[in-house]
């Protein structure tokens, strides 16, 4: 019986052996390195599924160059590499040693990390049994990559074997590699991301289509959707919706103010299907502003939104209470699908209506006296702040058009937040810059930075909020192949000092960690209520406004 039991062993170690010794030496050793630099720690923490796909990734792709860099050796020596029997028996021993140790300690080390990550973000420190779940997911992902690839590879055989009749045998490789890559990118950006954006286009028009709860059609004529309003509640959208069907009501301004000289604010908004063109849409924003007035109120604000058209209650809210509702606030959509898939696919229409819409509003401000127009700010959030940015062609447009600009977790992918940024004071870090010793434009994270120096700080003022553990702002694809300055220069104090840059594994890392923007405390991440009050403040503040209440109306903020 021992006998027996000792050849199914054997025969079951040979056979593991065997599946083993089918991949490729360097490729997993590859694999291996990558998977230990995947668990890195990197701008937010992050849950053990969405680790187990920055690892399955990190796998497949540490794979995929260790695969091509034996390919090279043989095809540049014209030879193939030693025999597993002889000398590379030895190494594929040391391993099948070295590798699973290395796992396991990386996976230890990771959960370490990533607590060291939750501490600098408040939040609650994370089970070392999470390495179970981490380590199944990496597997399942890795696996499922691979196996494309080997797909892949296949179909070039095939199509590498029939052309070796008719062409030379390395003019066949290279002609069969590029109609495999050819059919591959046309799949996956072609056929495979039309039928993506065409099923999140079916799922998420249906929500933009929908009512928020507790949210009625609104009887006031200074709301859009309104039966008085030339823009129909039928074609707001879900959050065109929630933002003309909510806000603080007159009582709970007077609340605020302790007096009774208030109003209600203007609250206006055009959705994506009340027009069929970003133009068409502008003008009728316009013709809302007048009906209702809006150009007679103290200030005005073009708030342009995030992907699906939402408009952050805290923001919109501060502002109305700062002006005791003397206010009015224009938005126009430009998609109803996530900020991250339009980020993908709609850029283009974010740039368009936000150049649109300022453009027509800014024209018909202009036509009014000096003295009897509003302020004008332009505002926006994340993809709005892409939007937004997007109606000026450099800083002195920008301060010649508007009284104020707020932009708030800007995509590094914006043109104009490129410039000023790549312009910066010599010394200063890319995460919180100064341009031109702060005369003109400034970036903060938090309270105290908006208000230092404000002296010094010309109007029209243009604040950037951003904070160094803002994966919004920090992702770009140039982080699969080059280093940002962010990550080569002083620090924020959220960020963690043991976060280095790897060739793709810190690019999946940062692209995953946008899921969890604003999935940490206010004042980390992509959440900024906590500093909004002192930024209107800084580039919008009424003529009687006071530090007591900037305070009484940040604690409201707070309780939202």
């Amino acid at each position: 019986m021992k006998a027996k039991k000792s050849v199914v062993s054997a025969r079951k170690h040979t056979k593991i052996a065997k599946k083993i010794h089918s991949y490729n030496f360097l490729g997993l050793c590859s694999a291996t390195l990558f998977f230990a630099l995947s668990l890195l720690p990197s701008l937010l923490p992050r849950p053990w599924l969405f680790q187990g796909l920055i690892s399955g990734f990190s796998v497949a792709v540490g794979y995929g160059l260790g695969v091509l860099v034996s390919f090279t050796m043989r095809w540049m020596l014209q030879t193939k590499l030693p025999k597993k029997q002889s000398v590379a028996s030895k190494s594929w021993r040391t391993l099948k040693f070295v590798s699973p140790l290395v796992i396991i300690i990386s996976l230890l080390l990771g959960v370490g990390w990533q607590n060291e990550v939750r501490e600098l973000v408040s939040r609650q420190p994370m089970s070392y049994w999470a390495i179970i779940p981490i380590f199944a997911v990496t597997l399942l992902v890795a696996i499922g990559t691979l196996g494309f690839a080997r797909l892949l590879r296949r179909l070039n055989n095939r199509i590498n074997k029939k052309l070796r009749t008719y062409v030379p045998p390395r003019v066949s490789f290279v002609v069969s590699i590029v109609a495999v890559v050819a059919v591959f990118m046309w799949v996956t950006t072609g056929v495979f991301a039309n039928f993506m954006v065409s099923q999140a286009n079916k799922i998420y028009s249906i929500k933009n289509d929908s009512i928020p709860p507790d949210v009625t059609q609104p009887i006031s004529q200074l709301r859009s959707g309104s039966s008085s309003s030339f823009v129909s509640w039928d074609t707001i959208g879900y959050q065109g919706r929630a933002f003309v069907g909510k806000g603080p009501s007159i009582q709970q301004i007077k609340d605020y103010t302790g007096t009774n000289d208030v109003v209600e604010p203007i609250r206006l908004y055009v959705g994506l299907k009340s027009a069929t063109s970003a133009s068409i849409r502008a003008q009728m924003a316009v013709a809302e502003l007048k009906r209702t007035g809006a150009f007679d109120r103290k200030v005005l604000v073009i708030a342009n939104t995030t992907g699906t058209g939402w408009l952050e209650p805290q923001t919109v809210d501060a502002l109305e209470y700062m002006y005791g509702g003397n206010s009015a606030i224009i938005a126009q959509q430009y998609s109803y699908l996530p900020s991250w898939i339009s980020f993908l696919v709609d850029k283009e229409n974010a740039t368009n209506t936000g150049a649109a819409l300022f453009d027509a509003v800014r024209s018909e401000w202009a036509k009014l006296p000096v003295d009897k127009r509003p302020k004008l700010i332009t505002y926006g959030l994340s993809l709005g702040s892409f939007s937004g940015n997007a109606a000026f062609a450099g800083v002195n447009d920008l301060r010649l058009s508007v009284d104020g600009a707020l932009f708030v977790g800007t995509p590094s992918d914006t043109r104009l937040w490129q410039t000023i940024t790549a312009g910066r004071d010599a010394g200063t870090p890319q995460w919180r810059p100064t341009y031109k010793q702060g005369t003109a434009v400034r970036f903060a994270s938090d309270a105290q930075t908006v208000n230092e120096k404000q002296e010094t700080w010309q109007v029209p003022r243009v604040l950037y909020l951003q904070h160094a553990s803002d994966p919004v702002v920090w992702f770009d694809f140039k982080l699969l192949t080059t280093k940002p300055d962010w990550l080569g220069e002083t620090r924020g104090d959220d960020v963690s000092p043991r976060i280095q840059w790897y060739p793709f594994v810190t690019f999946a890392q940062v692209a995953v960690d946008q899921f969890f923007g604003t999935a940490v405390p206010n004042g980390h991440g992509h959440n900024y209520p906590n500093v909004i009050v002192d930024a209107w403040a800084a580039v919008a503040s009424p003529q009687d406004w006071t530090p007591a209440k900037a305070q009484k109306l940040q604690a409201i903020i707070d309780a939202y």
